[in-house]
């Protein structure tokens, strides 16, 4: 009650939504996944005439992955866009002071911020469920990859709405926090991908060498790989669904590496771990940052 009551939640949110450009956005945005998903049908309607047609459930797989990429780029590099300004466009029209000098609390003034920020992006991406759910009535889709896929990107909004909110909070104009936000947003999503694609084969070289090779290095460099994987979500969404779909592992598989059986985890389970404990302690520096008195 106290987030739902939150004055800055609800001044935000009502100034975001009075206007018409909010609803241009949405009705853009569903328009264009719509034409996409309308084209993708169509040009399998004309090939089904064919006796040797594509399967439906590759098309399904297709406006499935279609929708799910779309809205992946929808939470790393959009939603930040609402919370790198959210705190320096206070300080830029010289309304943070007066906010700090009010009875409200540093906590709630970063809640209500991050809760009106997410909260347009949550309804892009819940108005795109519809569409995405199309995918069922041409097979190749299911439930359990469709919550997985929803649960990523709903953990995946939060934790870079709260990069964007943190360098809001330090720094002292929009401009700043949005190039260092869509600096770490590009580094997470493809500068570690990067240097993993540079430095495992480099480590693989050495370890993989016929004169110290062993099986223990193969598993210890398949973990490595899962584990750089489970930092970026492209990567994460990909792996997890192969995982699903060859191996019907949700969670996990056993499978023999090197002639020794370990337990290949599924990359999603560790992406939320690892995004949820970097989005509490983003939200704390935040608070303490909000709460320290602004220097002059």
């Amino acid at each position: 009650m106290s987030v739902l009551h939150n004055p800055v939640t609800t001044k935000e949110l009502r100034s975001r939504m009075r206007g018409r450009r909010a609803f241009v956005v949405l009705t853009i945005y569903l328009l264009l996944m719509s034409g996409f998903v309308s084209l993708v049908y169509l040009v399998y309607a004309a090939a089904a005439n064919n006796p040797f047609g594509p399967d439906p459930r590759l098309a399904g797989k297709t406006i499935f992955g279609t929708v799910v990429g779309i809205q992946v780029l929808l939470v790393i590099y959009i939603g930040p866009a609402f919370t790198a300004g959210a705190i320096t466009g206070e300080k830029e029209r010289q309304t943070y002071n007066l906010l700090r000098t009010t009875l409200l609390p540093a906590r709630a003034l970063v809640t209500g911020k991050l809760v009106s920020s997410l909260g347009y992006v949550f309804l892009l991406v819940l108005a795109s469920l519809p569409i995405q759910s199309i995918a069922f009535l041409l097979g190749g889709v299911s439930l359990i990859e469709m919550v997985v896929a929803e649960l990523l990107i709903l953990v995946s909004a939060v934790a870079f709405a709260l990069i964007g909110l943190f360098y809001s909070s330090i720094m002292r104009s929009t401009l700043a926090a949005s190039i260092s936000t869509f600096a770490t947003a590009l580094f997470l999503t493809v500068g570690l991908p990067s240097a993993a694609l540079i430095i495992l084969p480099l480590i693989g070289g050495v370890f993989f060498n016929p004169v110290i090779a062993s099986p223990v290095a193969e598993v210890v460099l398949t973990y490595i790989g899962l584990m750089l994987a489970s930092t970026n979500l492209p990567a994460t969404i990909v792996i997890s669904e192969i995982l699903l779909l060859q191996e019907d592992a949700l969670f996990y598989t056993m499978q023999t590496i090197g002639g020794y059986t370990v337990t290949i985890f599924s990359p999603w389970t560790l992406y939320l771990v690892l995004y949820t404990l970097l989005a509490v302690i983003l939200y704390v520096l935040a608070v303490s940052r909000v709460r320290r008195i602004p220097d002059r």
